[in-house]
């Protein structure tokens, strides 16, 4: 699922989004009306690929696969780029991308950003086990070589269905 997911779920469970605050002010419905929803909000319990990729933040796995295929050109420029430095720095930016986009989404609502105490910290944690998790089972990544590497990707998936299991111990529904 992308950040981008992430963050419009975080908004929806807060009450933030544009079709839950107008039910909240008084049943007004939103410009776009009810089928503005996020089709996935319906159905994510019951949705067996979710709980598979649930929280595999997608656009950093893209930016992983390419900036490790570029990984030689990287070193050449920069001697001290090697698979390692690029797969923690994709470890460090996860959390900070979906901290963004949930922050600019709740922004552009017109809502006061929220502090550190109402940041989504699960999806934040979440959302990085996963992607670290998911890199290596990348071809290149520094750690696991050949069958381990491939074992990595049954993991992934694992971890991944574990976190949307643990996800109702760990992110209770925001007050309204």
């Amino acid at each position: 699922m992308s950040l981008n997911a992430l963050s419009s779920q975080e908004l929806v469970r807060r009450g933030i989004a544009p079709w839950t605050r107008a039910r909240r002010s008084g049943g007004l419905e939103s410009a776009e009306g009810d089928d503005a929803r996020p089709a996935q909000e319906d159905n994510r319990v019951t949705n067996a690929l979710n709980a598979l990729v649930g929280y595999i933040p997608t656009e950093v796995i893209t930016l992983y696969v390419a900036a490790l295929s570029a990984q030689a050109a990287l070193h050449a420029a920069f001697n001290a780029i090697d698979a390692a430095t690029i797969l923690w720095f994709f470890v460090a930016l996860t959390p900070v991308l979906l901290l963004l986009i949930y922050l600019s989404k709740v922004a552009a609502t017109g809502d006061a950003l929220p502090g550190p105490k109402q940041w989504p910290w699960w999806k934040m944690c979440a959302a990085t086990i996963a992607f670290f998790v998911w890199a290596l089972a990348v071809p290149g990544n520094p750690y696991l070589k050949d069958a381990a590497a491939a074992i990595a990707g049954l993991g992934a998936m694992l971890v991944s269905t574990l976190l949307n299991i643990l996800t109702p111990i760990f992110e209770r529904p925001a007050p309204v």
